[in-house]
Formats: structure tokens, C-alpha cells, sequence
């Protein structure tokens, strides 16, 4: 089934949500590759829950992903105590032929896990908190960071032999890694290394022999890379700027100066979302007085960002996608439309892209 079967054939002047209204802000969307279904969380502060909802467009009501059991988790400051604490978050999804995604959960331990949508137990055995996974594009291997060295190092889970425990792949006594995200092709995976107060964003080139190298300077703070559909970038944020400015770069697979096309933007919370034929970021810009709107730019720098008329407010994550309809579509969380009497939570809103 085409995604969007009931929609696709309207023209869509601007965004229309897809989510009901929650008691918490929609945040973090991710398509899965096919675009024919949406994953989404729900960060309600009141009630201390981070919650992971899926949805397939066109299809009904989105569903609440649950993990066998739930507690209150040492992840994030403030989501513990009696009825609250419970995190459902990070969604990586597999290779369209899987079609299921990867995300982290809090457990009975107290703790956090990943978890493979559809199983019942974790996919690490380890007591220590476990999170943030990304799956190979060969849908053979699923790393992760785990806090079993006490700093939070990468390891890597081989699929195909689910007995055997999981492999180290960073070694730094010194430093933590997180955001790990695995090459659209090939074995490749970068990420950020947390050290002396400062990221840096590496690069493994092969995870079965993994020797890191990194792909940024020293000095300021570089996070949540993403990969070119195409592999040949590498998309992050660059946290340079003295008064705090977030600045979108990118910077060549193989190294070399990093260039940044587009200054003071609203971060993803996983990472620049990229076009399908790699010619395209698609951002939110940091305009208080225009109420975050939402832009695409180059990614080779070769034009300015061009405004896209979502007719959203209050804009924040965004995921694009090209379904099997042969149309991007476009997925943003935001306040509400631009003629709203009434701006809440942030939902998620989706729109076909022309031109991209």
C-alpha cells in the first residue's frame, strides 16, 4: 500500500496534523525508509513520561509503543518518582526489507534498554543503562552506547548471533560516546565523542576492525551528525558561537574543512534531517519574531535557504522522506497553524515537498 493512499491525491497548500492533541509536546519524528510509517514522541513534563507513539498514515489512530515492563529510569533529571519516570524514546529504523525500528526504554531495573520493536526482552543483557541505537544498513548489526565501562562506550549486538555478548567498539577511558548513526551503505559509522566538556565528531570506517579518527577540530562542540542518503557527507550541528548561536554544517566523508550553510538554527533532536537524493537539508530556523519557520538549503552551499510555506508556528523537529508514492513528504512538530486562535503542545504536522 502506497503511504498516504487517502491523502496523496490533494493539494496540499500547507501542513496537516497527523497526531491528536496530548498533555505534551510531539517531538523527535522519524519516517520510517518507506515513508509508510511514522514514529513520534509525546514529552509530557507534568506527568514525567517520555513516551514513543507510532503511526501509519492513513491507517487510524497512532498506537503507544510499550516495552514489556517500566520504572523509573536514572536517564533524564526530573522524569523520576512514584508515577512518572517512564522513557520510551530513540527510534533507528531498520533497512525497509526489516520494517521495524530499534529504540530505547526504561525497565524494571531502574535503568534503560534497547529494545527491538515487536520482542520482549532486551537486547543487551547488561544491568547498566544501555540507549541510543542505530541499525547497519546490511540489517546485520545494531550499535549502541552502553554505560557498562562507566563512562558510555559503543557496542555493537550482531543480529545473527544473538548469543554471543556485544562487542566493543571505542575504547577512550576519558571520554563518552553517544549519537552514533551507522552509513546508508557499507559498514561506516560516525558520532560524537564527549570529552573535557567538548564533542568532537568521529568516524569508523569499518565497524569489524574499527580504528576512530576524528572528522571535526578541537575546540567548540560539534553533535547529532547525520549521514547524505548518498554517503558522502555528514550533516551536524556546530556549537562555535560564543553567545550560544547553533549553526548547521557539513563536512566531506572522507574530512576536510567543515563548511556551514546555515547560522542560528532550531536543532533536531536526531539530527539534520537530509532529502532522499542528498541534494537538500531540510531546517528550522531560530526567528523568534517569525516563529521558527521552516527552510531547505543546498548541501553544497551553492544557493541560500529557501523559505518552505508549511504555514506551521512554532516549529521544531522535522523528518523528510521519500515514500513509495514518489513524493517527499515532510514531517515537522510545531505549535499549530499560523491562524490558530489557540497554540498548545506541538503535534505533528505532515505535507508533500514540491521541487525537492
Amino acid at each position: 500500500m502506497l503511504p498516504f493512499l487517502l491523502l496523496s491525491g490533494l493539494a496540499w497548500a500547507q501542513a496537516r496534523p497527523v497526531t491528536p492533541t496530548y498533555s505534551g509536546n510531539c517531538q523527535a519524528p522519524s519516517w520510517s525508509p518507506d515513508g509508510a510509517r511514522l514514529t513520534f514522541e509525546v514529552n509530557d513534563h507534568e506527568a514525567r513520561k517520555l513516551e514513543l507513539y507510532a503511526y501509519r498514515p492513513g491507517g487510524g489512530n497512532p498506537t503507544a509503543v510499550r516495552p514489556p515492563v517500566a520504572a523509573a529510569p536514572a536517564r533524564t533529571a526530573g522524569f523520576t518518582g512514584s508515577g512518572g519516570g517512564l522513557v520510551i524514546a530513540d527510534v533507528a529504523w531498520a533497512p525497509a526489507m526489516i520494517g521495524r525500528f530499534v529504540y530505547t526504554a526504561s525497565t524494571g531495573t531502574g535503568d534503560y534498554d534497547v529494545f527491538v520493536e515487536g520482542s520482549s526482552t532486551p537486547l543487551s543483557s547488561s544491568p547498566d543503562a544501555e540507549g541510543d541505537p542505530t541499525w547497519s544498513a546490511d540489517s546485520f548489526s545494531i550499535v549502541f552506547t552502553s554505560g557498562r565501562t562507566g563512562q558510555g562506550d559503543l557496542y555493537l549486538v550482531d543480529l545473527r548471533a544473538l548469543g554471543q555478548p556485544p562487542r566493543r567498539l571505542t575504547q577512550g577511558a576519558d571520554a563518552a560516546e553517544l549519537d552514533a548513526r551507522f552509513s546508508p551503505t557499507g559498514r561506516a559509522l560516525v558520532y560524537v565523542s564527549h570529552r573535557n566538556g567538548a564533542d568532537r565528531v568521529m568516524l569508523i570506517e569499518d565497524v569489524d576492525a574499527p580504528s576512530p579518527k576524528p572528522l571535526t577540530a578541537a575546540g567548540g562542540s560539534q553533535t547529532r551528525p547525520t549521514w547524505s542518503p548518498d554517503g558522502a557527507r555528514i550533516a551536524f550541528y556546530d556549537h562555535s558561537d560564543p553567545n550560544g548561536r547553533v549553526d548547521l554544517a557539513v563536512i566531506p566523508r572522507g574530512g576536510g574543512p567543515a563548511q556551514v550553510l546555515v547560522k542560528g538554527v532550531v536543532p533536531n533532536t536526531r539530527g539534520p534531517s537530509w532529502t532522499a537524493d542528498s541534494r537538500h537539508l531540510v531546517l528550522v530556523k531560530d526567528e523568534d519574531d517569525r516563529f521558527d519557520p521552516v527552510y531547505a538549503v543546498p548541501a553544497d552551499g551553492s544557493a541560500q535557504p529557501r523559505l518552505i510555506a508549511t504555514g506551521t508556528v512554532g516549529n521544531a523537529d522535522t523528518d523528510v522522506v521519500r515514500g513509495t508514492d514518489g513524493k517527499t513528504w515532510l514531517a515537522v512538530a510545531a505549535q499549530g497553524l499560523s491562524g490558530d486562535t489557540t497554540r498548545d503542545f506541538r503535534r505533528i504536522f505532515v505535507m508533500p515537498l514540491s521541487g525537492l
